[in-house]
């Protein structure tokens, strides 16, 4: 049987005095400020979060996103696969002071879809549509051309990830072992 612990036991960031942690937030937020396009952001978020973060992070972001299109929260809990706590925890946030997440929800961009087939007409009919179905398609690729490779470099660095954690386990157990 494990042991019970009644008191708030410290960890490493509760440690960090106020002075610290506001100058490791003014770097955060900074840092984010300097981003100057998704190119930048993707890299960017690649180096600075784990996968399961990137993961995680992008979960909330879309959990909002729905929530302020007014979806239900428990339709939300099942597309978005986490539990009913997560969605309420984020509506709460959106509810008590969302502003900021609100604001940069309204900016993004639209995930474009490639275009279905064009319907059979002569040819000088379809000129307007066919130019902007080209332009959606090579839109729609770029987009997710882009995010597909980001998504690969999200993968390898999970099984880095890993990789480092095991390493890390075998030295503490040899560590612990030789004590």
């Amino acid at each position: 049987m494990g042991k019970t612990i009644y008191y708030h036991k410290e960890n490493k960031l509760d440690k960090l005095s106020k002075e610290q942690t506001l100058d490791l937030t003014f770097d955060l937020i900074n840092a984010f400020s300097l981003v100057r396009n998704s190119s930048e952001a993707a890299d960017f978020i690649n180096n600075l979060f784990t996968a399961d973060e990137i993961k995680d992070l992008a979960k909330r972001l879309r959990i909002a996103k729905l929530l302020i299109k007014g979806d239900s929260q428990r339709d939300i809990s099942k597309s978005v696969h986490c539990s009913l706590a997560t969605v309420t925890k984020i509506n709460i946030w959106l509810q008590e002071s969302g502003n900021g997440l609100k604001s940069i929800i309204d900016k993004l961009p639209q995930n474009q879809k490639m275009p279905e087939n064009l319907k059979r007409i002569p040819i000088e009919f379809q000129a307007p549509q066919a130019l902007f179905a080209t332009a959606k398609y090579l839109l729609a690729k770029n987009q997710k051309g882009k995010t597909e490779k980001f998504l690969e470099k999200v993968e390898s660095k999970k099984l880095t990830d890993k990789t480092l954690k095991e390493s890390f386990s075998e030295e503490f157990r040899a560590r612990k072992g030789k004590l």
